[in-house]
């Protein structure tokens, strides 16, 4: 039997939100120019083309519930032919190459066990809407993983997810097959490992991604062991490095998979295929709060560490979210005790109200234990998107950078203090004291602006617009 050679390219497609929470918009961005905005910049030079050149087909894939909510909204015909991509192969082999993610992309191991559980719901929900099917793969942001994270994969039907080979508790795993990771309970979750060089390769190596031709046989044909038969490989990156970071990487895509491994007698395949064909997972551990992007675990998204020097003011900026996190959520469930059973599994299911799916009126009729006294819909509201804003302002995206004064911090601490006014709208109590101290301790270096002016000038608008009653 002649050896089987198969590769998988992975690719993260994902944009963190950037609505204004009073218009729902995204507001100009003057780096995006001449787009409106990034998205709609990265729309033209990366998931347009990649669609139109048929590489949703050929890969694994993740789109991000808030990346695949835009489409769904601005671009809705690339959205179908994403979709049609994992349903054609969904139909031929049966089971599909498209893989769910967290809602918001925050980094699920610094989280709350009942907050990775709404960010997995809220994402699977988004998967499923999107996709038709059940998600059989979840992507986790920036594959930062702790067991608990696996956990509640598993009680969520999660059958595997992909992490890099760092993150196991072995340095000599094999990203030539998928492992398990045995979890409490008898439970267990397959883990893909990808290939470090190859990957690292293809993302920060321009110059080897130039010929397709030369890349499958130089680079990808001798990493395949001589001798070994049915043996895989996974390439993993951002996706948006086909086309937006790296031009003309959409082509060289779409002849790796469309020619150049095939004459390197290379098959094309994806996780979820590669799980009906490989018998026998080697059991291995992880490395709690370990991700593919800072080397020293999670700290890039917590404090300061190596990977972004200068990073004093990511530890009080995520206390003061956490604070404000903690208060809402008091207020939250002193609200809804006697109306809402369960708060958090109303919560997962919020998702159904801000999706556009349902009428919160309606919705909350049908989740409430009892009848509601006067204005007990119009706060419950309110305490509602409140919790929705507590979510979104863990975004990954607002710690990844080296300093404060950039749109993706400035956008958290917006989202953070729009749970805080919506909680004083709704209950007339400010929860905002403590955090406001830890805001103030949280400056850029670039221009001395502190994460209390962001909030100071976001507070303004919200007084200005909403109004308390």
């Amino acid at each position: 039997m002649p050896n089987r050679h198969s590769l998988c390219v992975h690719a993260h497609f994902y944009q963190p939100t950037r609505e204004d929470p009073l218009t729902g918009i995204i507001p100009v961005e003057q780096g995006a120019h001449p787009y409106a905005n990034w998205n709609e910049r990265i729309y033209e030079t990366c998931y347009k083309p990649n669609a139109a050149l048929g590489n949703f087909a050929r890969i694994s894939f993740n789109i991000g519930p808030t990346l695949s909510k835009w489409l769904r909204q601005y671009h809705p015909k690339v959205l179908d032919q994403i979709v049609a991509s994992d349903r054609q192969n969904l139909d031929h082999y049966g089971v599909g190459n498209a893989i769910a993610q967290p809602f918001h992309h925050t980094i699920l191991p610094l989280g709350k066990r009942r907050d990775k559980q709404t960010q997995i719901r809220w994402g699977i929900y988004e998967f499923e809407r999107t996709f038709k099917h059940k998600p059989q793969g979840m992507w986790l942001p920036e594959t930062a993983v702790d067991q608990e994270t696996l956990e509640v994969l598993v009680e969520n039907g999660i059958e595997f997810t992909i992490l890099a080979p760092w993150q196991a508790d072995d340095k000599e795993v094999n990203p030539g097959k998928a492992y398990q990771v045995i979890l409490p309970d008898h439970k267990s979750i397959k883990v893909f490992f990808y290939h470090s060089g190859l990957s690292a390769r293809v993302s920060f190596d321009p110059q080897a991604t130039v010929n397709a031709d030369v890349f499958a046989r130089n680079f990808v044909k001798p990493e395949f062991a001589a001798g070994g038969q049915n043996q895989w490989l996974m390439i993993a990156t951002d996706g948006e490095l086909y086309g937006h970071h790296q031009i003309f990487r959409d082509k060289f895509l779409s002849y790796l998979l469309d020619g150049s491994i095939s004459a390197q007698h290379i098959e094309t395949v994806y996780p979820g295929l590669q799980l009906t064909q490989q018998k026998v997972f080697p059991v291995v551990k992880i490395r709690d709060n370990t991700s593919w992007s800072c080397h020293h675990g999670v700290q890039r998204w917590r404090g300061d560490c190596a990977c972004t020097p200068n990073g004093e003011w990511k530890k009080p900026l995520r206390e003061a979210l956490e604070r404000i996190s903690d208060e809402v959520d008091k207020v939250f469930i002193d609200s809804c005790q006697g109306i809402v059973e369960n708060v958090w599994e109303a919560r997962d299911r919020y998702i159904e109200v801000f999706s556009g799916e349902r009428k919160f009126s309606d919705w909350l009729q049908d989740i409430a234990s009892s009848v509601l006294p006067d204005g007990k819909f119009e706060q419950l509201e309110k305490l509602f998107q409140a919790e929705l804003e507590c979510q979104r302002m863990f975004t990954s995206c607002g710690w990844f950078f080296n300093d404060l004064d950039r749109i993706e911090p400035r956008n958290a601490v917006i989202y953070g203090a729009h749970a805080v006014w919506l909680v004083r709208q709704a209950t007339g109590i400010d929860i905002s004291p403590e955090a406001a101290l830890l805001f103030e301790k949280s400056t850029s270096l670039q221009n001395h602006l502190s994460a209390l002016d962001f909030y100071k000038d976001a507070m303004r608008r919200f007084k200005q617009t909403q109004p308390l009653r």
